[in-house]
């Protein structure tokens, strides 16, 4: 992963998800805030961040909003800090601190094994309230490399009645924003010696909630033109611009052992598929390093070089990401040091602000078709298949001189989107069933699987089992689980055998088999994509006669497709299921719900059976 120590908060404040509104007579609010901010960036690439607030503090949930944590590490400085507290009917003055009241503690992460960042933080306690609180600190970064959004609204159940953003700049170094739902004031005007000074006003925001969605925020995003880093400077003007910034700065840390460079040339002799040499080397690296986060100065964005991940057998996402690239390199294959956003379910970039918006580096292998992409942090992905965590989202790919925002692939296409199940069951009199399954599943929804397999010790694996299954009450006994690839498609197989009770509800007259075919949900369709095909084979028990008739049901849509399909020969009755669903990125989710009901409107029907009349002569 990237380094926090840039993109992580100079200031931290962090919504505290534990507010929350009681059924006692309370405010819709904890806190009221007034608060100004002031970014002043030099010429030597530097520049210092002033903060003032006054914060009223109206109950005991509002306490943690005036919170106060400032992060630092070798980018960066605490100068300043000052906090009152007082009460505001009397302006006696109940509390003070300045800097060196603060606690000061490394910040651990669960993802850093290795990283410089701490913070000095300061908690206030009172039993009374209202209290005002008056806090100003002041802190300076090394580097405008990066800065932080300007967000007024901190906290959940904050009424924000006025905050400002001053920022002043030179010309030379230049400034560059995006404004996002702002309804204030703004203001512009040149200053002597050739600098800008912008401020923005915003005033009587709305109070959020835990349900506000965070597209309706107010904020503003801020990027540098001209910055350096380490004594090495590059521009971001536009994407090409940070590229080549970042393929600089990891220049000369590609080069190999010469043994190791004899190693990799063994490893793919005789082979001229370009896949398969990829794959080949791509193996070696999964099996032979591992990944361990690093964060220290500005190794947060510098990789190490590829010697010293050799050395030590682990690397983070840089080092070993940087490791592939140079042993590709040996085989003369090229390829290109990638950033990403990374995360599931994460949200795409802001494309239209070229800025520091990457937590994570993978690797692209241009190709006469489309291109390999690889993963260098997993030791379970085939080469050429992302997984969740940077599927489906922009990058930035670094090369010499620049480079250029691309897409990573989506995995929307059927082959990525497979199940395939064939379940067998024998049930007994009293309606309860032995179960033997085979599941196949392809692409994303292998990788669950992979995961399970990979974290999940011998029982919390057959819980899983349990929870998953596609028939309600299982209890499995005993199972086996594989992970195959053919090329860059993850293939999970999963056998099981087991018992599930009352499977069938069974009367003195009757034998009902209740509705046993699993919804599809919204979660098995991220991908806008599902090709499912399931069959039961339910072996009955003797001198059953089936009531009704059975009816195939076959429904095709623009979007979607169902086919389900009904057979009963003697005591076997055979029901499949076939589902193809896919659709644009673009659909709305009142339509996503409209569909499903459809879809999931057939399979629900009981099956009734008559026992045999005994009678008595």
């Amino acid at each position: 992963m990237i380094s926090s120590s840039i993109l992580g908060l100079i200031f931290l404040i962090l919504p505290d998800l534990s507010d929350t509104l009681s059924t006692d007579t309370v405010p819709a609010f904890h806190s009221k805030i007034k608060e100004k901010k002031t970014i002043i960036l030099e010429e030597d690439f530097s520049y210092t961040e002033k903060v003032e607030k006054e914060i009223q503090v109206l109950s005991e949930e509002g306490l943690s909003h005036a919170f106060t944590s400032l992060q630092y590490d070798n980018l960066s400085e605490i100068v300043d800090f000052y906090l009152e507290v007082r009460d505001p009917s009397t302006k006696k003055v109940l509390e003070k601190a300045k800097l060196k009241d603060m606690t000061d503690a490394a910040i651990y992460s669960t993802t850093n094994i290795f990283d410089d960042n701490r913070h000095k933080y300061y908690r206030i306690y009172s039993g009374k309230f209202p209290i005002e609180v008056q806090i100003r600190y002041e802190t300076r970064m090394n580097t405008n490399f990066y800065f932080r959004d300007w967000i007024p609204v901190h906290r959940y159940f904050q009424k924000v009645e006025k905050s400002e953003l001053e920022v002043i700049y030179p010309q030379t170094l230049g400034f560059r924003f995006k404004e996002i739902n702002l309804t204030g004031e703004k203001k512009e005007e040149k200053l002597p010696e050739g600098k800008i000074r912008l401020h923005w006003i915003e005033k009587n925001l709305p109070v959020q909630g835990t349900d506000f969605k965070s597209e309706e925020d107010h904020k503003i995003l801020m990027a540098p033109s001209r910055f350096s880093v380490a004594g090495i400077q590059g521009t971001m003007e536009d994407w090409s611009g940070l590229a080549a910034w970042q393929h600089e700065l990891n220049r000369n840390r590609d080069k190999l052992p010469k043994e190791f460079e004899k190693k990799v040339l063994s490893m793919i002799e005789g082979m001229d598929d370009t896949y398969q040499q990829v794959s080949v080397l791509y193996d070696y690296l999964q099996q032979n390093f591992r990944y361990v986060s690093i964060q220290l100065g500005i190794g947060g964005w510098q990789t190490m070089s590829a010697s010293e991940t050799i050395k030590h057998a682990y690397g983070d996402c840089k080092g070993l990401t940087n490791l592939m690239k140079s042993m590709l390199q040996i085989a003369g294959i090229p390829s290109n040091y990638t950033l990403v956003f990374a995360g599931k379910d994460a949200d795409d970039i802001e494309i239209d602000l070229p800025s520091i918006q990457f937590n994570h580096v993978i690797l692209q292998v241009p190709t006469d078709q489309d291109p390999i992409w690889l993963e260098c942090t997993s030791n379970q992905l085939p080469a050429g298949y992302l997984g969740s965590f940077t599927s489906n989202r922009h990058v930035l790919v670094t090369q010499e001189g620049g480079g250029y925002l691309t897409k990573t692939p989506d995995y929307s296409a059927d082959q990525w989107n497979q199940i395939k199940s064939i379940t067998k069951l024998e049930l007994d009199e009293q309606g309860n069933a032995k179960i033997s399954s085979n599941r196949k599943l392809n692409g994303n929804f292998a990788q669950e699987v992979m995961e399970v397999k990979k974290y999940l010790d011998h029982r919390e694996q057959r819980d899983y089992f349990h929870r998953n299954s596609p028939v309600s009450g299982l209890i499995v006994s005993d199972y086996e689980l594989s992970i195959t690839k053919i090329d860059s498609l993850p293939i999970a197989q999963l056998t099981y055998h087991g018992y599930v009770q009352r499977f069938a509800q069974s009367t003195a007259k009757r034998m009902i088999l209740r509705p046993f075919l699993g919804n599809i949900t919204e979660d098995m369709l991220i991908h806008r994509n599902l090709d499912l095909e399931e069959s039961y084979s339910i072996t009955l028990p003797s001198d059953l006669s089936f009531e009704g008739t059975l009816e195939n049901i076959y429904l095709q849509e623009d979007q979607f497709e169902v086919n389900l399909s009904y057979q009963l020969s003697d005591r076997l009755l055979q029901v499949t299921r076939t589902v193809k669903i896919s659709f644009p990125d673009n659909v709305e989710k009142e339509q996503l719900e409209s569909m499903l009901k459809k879809v999931n409107q057939f399979g629900h029907n009981s099956f009734y059976f008559t026992k045999p009349t005994t009678s008595i002569h």
